[in-house]
């Protein structure tokens, strides 16, 4: 028996078969002369693999938040700055696809379906009788569908091209509905107001300065993607610049749905509910006159939409301090404009 800081330790047996307990691990150990063998008694000791520390498990998770939020502010900076860049196809004279033609199998099988249809089936001379009767008339039941179908053809064409018609010419209740017809999947709300023909009234209704991210993308010193916050100053730029954009696209859009417009009026209004003033809850923020013929000329790859915005004619918009805060317009020369607005308020 023996005692040690971890407890007291017996061995039981001769020299040449001894075996411990006690503190400790059992063991059995044996001697012969100056030899000794020991061993340690009982199951393997498992080995464990290496962990990941916490620490280490919640740099990664925070590194891959980082990385797709860095991402995500990149998608919605792109798809506010990019919405002038879109192409739209024009409008084209409808040219309808040729009419199914008829099949034949499918015609003659229903002709036989029908004609056998009341004829209990064991009355089958009767049944075959109905059958080649349905085959006597397939003949001229093939030309009778065949003509049918190319008079309906015919038909459509027609009505298309008359729709075309109406649409190059300028009726504005034709006009309006192409409009209405072109910016149903649009992001930022549009829709026509008013058309003489030659001429488009559109508003586009655009959100708050909230839409502007909070943060932009950025590069550490050491090279690394990173979010910085923006400036009021720098959230207001962006905003302007964003806002053109949709606008810009708008006329695009109104320039190629509608050929017989040569000029687009934009309004812009927009709900901001943390203004100060009720009156602005809705406002105008924007308004200009956009000609066909200065688009025509437009490399859009190379176009600066914030110097097309404020060169359009009649182009209003009010920005305030050194931050650019775009504030709403005051319409009272602008009485049709006003006239828009307050119905708009009106209809919430």
């Amino acid at each position: 028996m023996s005692a040690s800081s971890r407890g007291i330790r017996t061995s039981i047996g001769p020299r040449a078969a001894r075996l411990h307990v006690g503190a400790g691990k059992a063991g059995f150990s044996t001697s012969a002369g100056p030899l000794t063998y020991g061993t340690g008694l009982g199951g393997r000791s498992r080995s464990h693999a290496p962990r990941t520390s916490l620490t280490a498990l919640e740099r990664q998770a925070r590194a891959a938040e980082k990385a797709a939020e860095y991402e995500a502010v990149g998608r919605v900076e792109r798809a506010l700055l990019s919405a002038h860049l879109e192409e739209f196809t024009p409008a084209a004279a409808p040219v309808l696809p040729a009419p199914t033609p008829v099949d034949p199998k499918a015609l003659r099988d229903l002709l036989r379906r029908q004609a056998g249809e009341h004829i209990p089936r064991w009355k089958m001379r009767h049944r075959s009788t109905a059958r080649k009767q349905a085959d006597d008339r397939f003949p001229a039941a093939l030309r009778e569908e065949t003509t049918h179908r190319a008079d309906e053809h015919a038909s459509a064409q027609a009505a298309a091209e008359a729709e075309w018609a109406r649409l190059t010419s300028g009726d504005p209740a034709t006009v309006i509905a192409a409009l209405e017809a072109a910016f149903e999947d649009n992001i930022s709300p549009a829709a026509p107001i008013n058309s003489t023909g030659t001429a488009a009234t559109v508003v586009v209704s655009f959100p708050p300065p909230t839409v502007v991210p909070e943060r932009k993308q950025a590069i550490t010193p050491s090279g690394r993607p990173t979010l910085h916050k923006r400036t009021k100053a720098e959230r207001n730029s962006f905003y302007v610049r964003a806002l053109a954009s949709t606008v810009l696209a708008t006329v695009k859009e109104t320039l190629a749905a509608a050929p017989s417009v040569k000029e687009v009026t934009i309004l812009v209004v927009r709900q901001d509910p943390d203004t100060h003033r009720p009156e602005d809850y809705l406002a105008a923020i924007y308004a200009g006159r956009f000609p066909r013929e200065r688009l025509a000329t437009l490399d859009w790859n190379q176009v600066d939409p914030v110097a097309e915005l404020l060169l359009a004619p009649g182009a209003m918009l009010h920005r305030r301090g050194q931050a650019g805060d775009v504030l709403p317009l005051d319409l009272a020369a602008e009485p049709e404009l006003a006239a828009v607005v307050a119905q708009l308020r009106a209809d919430l």
